[in-house]
């Protein structure tokens, strides 16, 4: 979105905390939170009205409703360039990743036979770690405790199944996604904001999940992938882990709700 747009946004979102300071209601914060909105839903490349009325009154909500927090951790962090390299990350942040895609490597054929009792399910997900909780310890090794990696799960596209499109809630960390078991046609990809990843070509997305994104498996074959979050590089790394920790202890429980159209393992 066109910075002087940005710049208006935030010369409002300023004037609205002025009021709220010098007389606190409800109808000070509303308009304080509609602003924080924009400037969220803003960052997209592919922004149009659809996508502003799915992030406000569609799948988007929940991401609208923190996106304070999101535009906070926004200041704490390095620059977001949306979709990422691995090497565009610290070399910490690299470790941890290329550890655990081999892992995933390694496990693969244990992890597949994991799923095989859930052949009517279309969308299969299944967690070792959420928010730093250990919840599967079928696998020790995922459940380590990593400096950075925060969630570690897996989830299965059986034959022609997609996701709609939507929003991730929190900005605090960033999506991996690890295509394990090496897809070989074009029909299976990820779309984020415009930015198109074929699994055949780069089993490895790392991407900002607040984007709005869809995942397509086209073909008649199955695709896992590694369900990976990762602390997003930041000039405040403890206060980010403090923030987390604090989610992670209130989303501990709440799988459910993220995912509700997934069969949870």
């Amino acid at each position: 979105m066109d910075t002087v747009f940005k710049i208006l946004l935030l010369i409002l979102l300023i004037i609205n905390f002025y009021f709220l300071f010098i007389n606190f209601n409800l109808l000070s914060i509303i308009p304080i939170w509609i602003i924080c909105g924009l400037i969220d839903v803003s960052r997209h490349k592919t922004m149009n009205p659809k996508l502003i009325k799915e992030y406000f009154l569609g799948k988007g909500f929940l991401t609208f409703i923190l996106s304070p927090l999101n535009l906070f951790s926004d200041l704490l962090s390095f620059r977001n360039l949306h979709t990422f390299k691995i090497e565009d990350l610290p070399s910490g942040h690299q470790n941890e990743i290329n550890k655990i895609i081999q892992l995933f490597d390694e496990n693969k054929k244990k992890i597949s036979e994991r799923f095989e009792k859930n052949k009517e399910d279309n969308r299969t997900m299944l967690f070792y770690q959420w928010y730093g909780y250990k919840l599967d310890d079928t696998i020790p090794e995922f459940n380590n405790d990593y400096k950075y990696i925060k969630t570690i799960g897996v989830s299965l596209f059986r034959e022609k199944t997609s996701t709609s499109r939507h929003f991730g809630p929190l900005r605090m960390t960033y999506r991996i996604l690890y295509n394990f078991n090496k897809v070989k046609k074009e029909g299976s990809f990820i779309e984020a904001d415009g930015r198109i990843n074929k699994w055949r070509y780069d089993p490895l997305f790392i991407f900002d999940d607040t984007l709005i994104h869809q995942s397509f498996n086209e073909e008649d074959d199955l695709r896992y992938c590694a369900f990976i979050d990762i602390i997003r590089p930041s000039y405040f790394e403890n206060i980010m882990k403090l923030i987390l920790n604090g989610i992670g202890l209130v989303l501990k429980n709440t799988k459910g709700i993220f995912y509700k159209n997934w069969k949870m393992i």
